[in-house]
């Protein structure tokens, strides 16, 4: 891999985040002359002049009491020390608390999902190349038409209803004291797989078609080079040219699909969460969207965007790894 290759797309993602930190910061200021207007106490039996003085003590708490370019100058600062700063909640809790009490559910549901879905997406896609033409590939397209006219929220609903209400599988809404009680006891295990069975499920059907649909397409692609016609006419086992040759140069493909799936990790749990009442990201934007807790929203925001520029640095990165005649805007 060429250095300068690698530094140029290090700048570009470095430009790109530069790019999301200004719009994030200026977008909730467009159109509001005071931000912290709705956070003044009632005046009440206050007098004009002791509600200014209140009103101008929460401006100083966040920080409004200067003009909105020091206000971005600050807030570049703050990021510089990863602060993303104060939440207008009950306590002014910091957004970064905030957002590493509630990372780690979410991650429970998105990274069980993401390898459900890889594992048995490539197997099955795998066979349907190897397969094609016969039951196992035509299921495969079937399934993959009927994902596609089917969201996950719906397949989701689904599922609360018969296997959550109907049948009582599993919980159809999330024990609401699992976060609190949670001590990595085998009992505190077994309810979060209890309650994450039907959300990874609702996320997974999906994901599943979908890396199967382009590992087969992939697959087809490579299965007539030479390569693979050399390695049949040694006489090589059906796995070993399935696994060793055929699949590994097919994998392009797929690397560029997990990116995409990486970058969206933590965001795209959003309805998921809130249909089963998990207590994830995906919950807690909507709260700060709700409450205008706008400083949480930016930090949400901030923290989805960032992940997702370095899950599609590292994918193309990995993506020039695999495949050296990949030279973006280089010469060879």
């Amino acid at each position: 891999m060429k250095k300068s290759y690698v530094i140029k797309r290090i700048i570009y993602a470095f430009f790109i985040f530069m790019i999301v930190v200004t719009l994030n910061f200026f977008i909730p200021r467009i159109g509001v002359s005071d931000p912290a207007e709705r956070y003044y106490p009632p005046q009440g039996n206050m007098s004009e002049i002791e509600y200014e003085i209140i009103k101008q003590v929460t401006r100083e708490q966040y920080g409004f009491d200067v003009s909105t370019f020091q206000q971005y100058v600050n807030y570049i600062e703050g990021l510089t020390r990863f602060d993303l700063g104060t939440s207008f909640r009950s306590g002014a809790p910091r957004v970064g608390d905030l957002i590493a009490e509630r990372l780690p559910w979410t991650l429970v549901l998105s990274v069980s999902t993401l390898l459900i879905s890889l594992v048995i997406g490539v197997v099955l896609g795998t066979i349907a190349a190897w397969k094609r033409g016969r039951w196992q590939d035509r299921f495969l397209l079937n399934a993959s038409t009927i994902s596609t006219a089917l969201p996950a929220f719906f397949i989701a609903l689904i599922f609360s209803f018969y296997l959550g209400f109907e049948l009582e599988l599993f919980p159809a809404y999330t024990n609401p004291n699992m976060v609190s009680q949670f001590d990595w006891s085998p009992q505190a295990i077994s309810v979060v797989l209890s309650n994450a069975a039907l959300p990874i499920l609702s996320m997974s059907i999906g994901g599943i078609i979908g890396y199967a649909q382009n590992t087969r397409n992939s697959v087809i692609a490579v299965t007539n080079e030479d390569f693979i016609l050399t390695a049949r006419s040694k006489g090589l086992s059906q796995n070993t040219v399935i696994f060793k040759h055929m699949l590994r140069n097919a994998m392009l493909p797929i690397v560029t699909s997990l990116g995409m799936s990486i970058s969206g990790l933590i965001g795209g749990a959003v309805i998921i969460e809130q249909i089963f009442n998990w207590n994830g990201m995906g919950t807690l934007f909507l709260e700060a969207n709700s409450q205008n807790d706008y400083p949480l929203m930016m930090g949400i925001m901030l923290f989805l965007s960032t992940f997702a520029i370095i899950a599609n640095l590292v994918t193309e990165l990995t993506y020039v790894l695999l495949d050296p005649r990949v030279t973006v805007g280089d010469k060879r």
